[in-house]
């Protein structure tokens, strides 16, 4: 770990260096194919909740789907783009960041337009599109790690 020794004031603290905290190297295979892999599950589940609302299945495995979707499918859509190595900040920027955007998108819902499912659909839809530029943008980057 490499740290850096910071005085301000009459204060001294070691602080960690941006790159052992995993900004500043760049991306690896095993990263950038962890990443695919992880995009890959969450348009798995994202196709799977699009589904379940336009054939209105019910039940406990909807439930399930829906909280995964719900807890990580938009943060992972806006966070994924970012290029931070850090799992804790990855998840940790994942959950908030879809948490908020329903939070928004949910007082828009109260106050204008009440309709759940096609809510859902529409935010199914835009999520499995940004997904999928994710996966087109990797693959375009392991080929260019290749040659």
């Amino acid at each position: 770990m490499v740290t850096r020794c910071v005085v301000v004031g009459t204060v001294a603290a070691n602080v960690e260096a941006p790159e052992s905290r995993g900004m500043g190297k760049v991306m690896s295979r095993l990263d950038r194919r962890a990443r695919k892999v992880m995009t890959e599950a969450l348009l798995l589940v994202d196709v799977t909740s699009l589904g379940l609302v336009v054939f209105q299945v019910h039940g406990p495995f909807r439930f399930v789907v829906t909280m995964i979707f719900s807890l990580t499918v938009p943060g992972w859509s806006v966070v994924g783009f970012l290029k931070i190595r850090d799992v804790a900040w990855i998840v940790s920027l994942c959950v908030a960041t879809s948490l908020a955007l329903e939070m928004v998108l949910g007082e828009i819902l109260l106050a204008w337009w009440w309709h759940l499912q096609i809510f859902e659909m529409l935010l199914a839809g835009a999520c499995a599109a940004m997904l999928v530029w994710q996966l087109r943008r990797d693959r375009r980057a392991m080929d260019a790690s290749r040659r």
